[in-house]
């Protein structure tokens, strides 16, 4: 199936500048990555989310697929729903690493 993310490849480019900015330090790394990327790794091809959450001398990994319906949204409302993902993953990191929140 052929995804149509590259008419939303600018609007991908901004994400991918604000979480950046917004990931430098921290436990939580968050990086947007595009296809034909380095470190690209799907079958999907489409861009994601990558989330690492470091614990000590290891991290816990998410991938966030960015279909087009998520890239129809509004920036801000992408943002927020992103946001949204990285915190759920926090907290199931949390829940099983320290056994609450």
């Amino acid at each position: 199936m052929k995804h149509n993310w590259e008419q939303y490849k600018e609007k991908v480019l901004e994400l991918k500048e604000i979480f950046k900015n917004k990931s430098e330090g921290g436990e939580v790394e968050v990086e947007i990555l595009l296809p034909g990327d380095e470190g690209y790794q799907s079958e999907v091809g489409v861009p994601y989310v990558r989330v690492r959450y470091y614990i000590d001398e290891h991290f816990h990994e998410r991938r966030i697929d960015l279909y087009e319906y998520h890239l129809k949204k509004d920036l801000k409302d992408l943002i927020n729903l992103i946001e949204h993902f990285i915190q759920e993953f926090e907290m199931e990191i949390d829940q099983s690493e320290y056994g609450g929140g």
